[in-house]
């Protein structure tokens, strides 16, 4: 019989380091493909739409493998960033006029709709909303009514505990989409507002504390006793935040929920306006709630990232809108989001309306 000694096999170190670097670049070496890293899309602006472009941002890398990096920063920084080619979006709560697309050779369109809602600290009124009107409400963000239990306010709150103490205004401090909406909402109520202050991103408020973003001007009311400011509908429905009533100037009252949210959405004209310019704040509609706001996203007429961009937004608008029902946001309706597709075809460039005209 014949013995046959079985020898084990040792490799030098660098042996083992040649053969690691045959296994990882011999296919390149042969010519085979190497897939490509997964694309990224970058976005930025909006602090009011954040949430829901997180939530569908998500849904999107899951489906298709496309990460979309969005920051917030407020809707003057989404336009700076998307004018300066930073970005391959911006998302803005103030739209831009037809001349200052033309010039930056932008195209815009809105993605979601919401309310700007008033929120407050005041615990004395326990259970019961604070009760506000347009003229008041500017009278309070101007530093001209500072107690709250001033006569106009009692007279909106009969039978409250108002209480005989300083009202803390809270705002944004940096250029804001919600600022513009709200203070498009005090320039229609408020004579005196609109006299003074107008309607813009940046304000340059009489009184108050400022903070950046929704998030953080959320936060300050609910930790500062007897204050008040605004912010996003869904962000203070989901955190529980006490949500003043409006007065119409008929004296009708109005609630912000998804149904008076949408009837200020579907009473637009949106068909016969350039660029879907259109605010819905102040609308006159019956049981409309008068601080409705867009968001619109802004985007290069012409860009490498169009075609992602579109198949995105198209999926958002289509497939999104339970996702953005869930978070307290108001779906744009179904001919108004085929209004917006068929923009499309005429404002981007030929591979952008080649791939819409393809879905």
């Amino acid at each position: 019989m014949i013995r046959q000694d079985v020898r084990r096999q040792w490799y030098r170190p660098a042996d083992l380091f040649a053969a690691l670097l045959l296994t990882v670049f011999a296919p390149a070496a042969l010519g085979a493909s190497v897939p490509p890293p997964p694309p990224e899309l970058r976005g930025a602006g909006s602090t009011f739409v954040q949430p829901l472009l997180a939530e569908w941002a998500g849904n999107w890398a899951n489906k298709t493998g496309i990460k979309i990096n969005y920051e917030g920063g407020g809707s003057g920084a989404g336009i700076t960033k998307v004018k300066a080619g930073q970005v391959d979006f911006g998302a803005t709560d103030a739209p831009l006029a037809e001349e200052d697309l033309a010039a930056s050779a932008l195209v815009q369109f809105p993605i979601v709709t919401g309310g700007i809602v008033i929120v407050e600290n005041v615990t004395d009124l326990s259970r019961r909303r604070l009760q506000i009107d347009g003229r008041v409400l500017a009278s309070v963000f101007m530093g001209k009514i500072t107690k709250w239990n001033d006569p106009a306010l009692v007279d909106l709150n009969p039978g409250a505990a108002l209480p005989d103490a300083p009202i803390t205004v809270v705002h944004r401090s940096e250029g804001s989409g919600t600022t513009y909406n709200f203070s498009a909402y005090l320039t229609k109520a408020s004579p005196e507002w609109a006299a003074t202050l107008g309607t813009a991103k940046s304000i340059n408020w009489p009184v108050g504390s400022g903070t950046e973003g929704n998030q953080n001007v959320a936060n300050m009311v609910t930790n500062t006793p007897r204050s008040i400011g605004y912010v996003e509908y869904g962000y203070a429905l989901a955190h529980n935040m006490r949500i003043a009533t409006l007065h119409s100037p008929s004296g009708a009252t109005v609630y912000p929920n998804q149904t008076t949210i949408r009837n200020a959405v579907e009473a637009a004209d949106w068909a016969h306006v350039p660029n879907f310019n259109l605010l819905l704040v102040g609308t006159p509609a019956k049981e409309a709630w008068p601080i409705a706001a867009t968001t619109w996203v802004l985007m290069p007429a012409k860009a490498a990232t169009t075609e992602k961009c579109l198949d995105f937004f198209r999926w958002a608008l289509n497939s999104g809108s339970q996702l953005a029902d869930a978070q307290g946001y108001t779906p744009l309706p179904a001919k108004l989001v085929k209004l917006i597709e068929a923009s499309w075809l005429k404002q981007f460039s030929a591979s952008a309306k080649s791939a819409s005209g393809g879905h």
